[in-house]
Formats: C-alpha cells, structure tokens, sequence
C-alpha cells in the first residue's frame, strides 16, 4: 500500500476514535456540571443531552461496522487480483491442488465474477450507510454543543427564582 494512503487511513482511524470518545466526555461532563435554573433551560439542557447521546451512538454503531467494509474491501481486492491472474490458458489449482479442467475453469471464473458484482454491491450500501451515520455522528454532535451552550447561557444570565428539583 502506498505509505501516504496509509498515513492518511492512520490519522483518519485516530480522529474518529478522538471524536467518538470527544462526544461521550462532553456528555458525561455536561451531566455531572448540570444545574437546572428553571424548566426552559432543564429542557434545552436535556435535548443537548439527548443529542450528544445519539450523536455517540451513532458513532458506535459506525465503528462496529467498519471493520466489515475493510473485510470485504481486502476480499474484494483479493477477488479482482486472481481475475487478472486467471486468463484464457493458464492452469487453475483447485482447493484439492489439482489443476482444474477448461470448462471447470470458465465456471469457476463466471463465479467469481458474479461474487465480485455481488461483493461491490454490498459495499455500496455500506459506504451509504457509513456516510448516514457520520453524518448523524457528526452534525447531533454539532446540535448538542449548540443547546448545551443555550441552556448554560440561559442559567448564567437567568435570575436564580425557584431552582427545579
């Protein structure tokens, strides 16, 4: 692999892991400092809550999904390399070590061709997928910070009447 994509899938790897665990800090920092004011501002301060928490779980279940397109990308890599390999005439080992008969071969090789349609389009609906949940990941995150900052704002310029309990 080329050292600078893989450089580059490093330091990619490293920010997600950054900013999934950023998301649950900010969360799990914003209950413990929480002091609800008045309702407005214990409502604000749940939603940012509420998205900071989907914001992280959305993150996780990215995470766990990755691993299986990095899977099935190796496979699919691996798939298309002994395509290029297995021309017209050349002898094919079959799982048993024997060389497998012309006709077995252009069977074989439709198969594989059929597993490697059927691989890409799976792929695709994980990269799709992969890309809704970053998305998600991403911009409750975003929306979080925004009610966290309202609702802490709210306390800070609020006069302190009846604090809810």
């Amino acid at each position: 692999m080329d050292p600078n994509l893989e450089h580059a899938i490093n330091i990619k790897d490293k920010f997600h892991f950054y900013f999934l665990a950023l998301v649950f800090t900010i969360l799990g920092l914003s209950i413990q400092t929480s002091k609800f004011i008045s309702y407005p501002q214990a409502i604000v301060e749940i939603f940012a809550w509420a998205s900071l928490l989907c914001s992280g779980l959305a993150g996780l279940s990215r995470m766990e999904w990755l691993p299986l397109s990095y899977e099935h990308y190796s496979k699919l890599v691996e798939q298309k390399a002994f395509l290029r390999e297995a021309k017209p005439g050349r002898q094919i080992i079959n799982e048993s070590g024997e060389i497998m008969p012309p006709l077995e071969v252009k069977q074989f090789i439709r198969d594989v061709n059929s597993r490697i349609e059927e691989r890409a389009s799976f792929m695709d609906k994980l990269q799709r997928k992969e890309k809704i949940q970053y998305f998600i990941h991403k911009w409750l995150f975003v929306v979080g910070l925004i009610f966290l900052a309202v609702s802490r704002a709210i306390a800070l310029f609020s006069l302190p009447s009846s604090p809810v309990t």
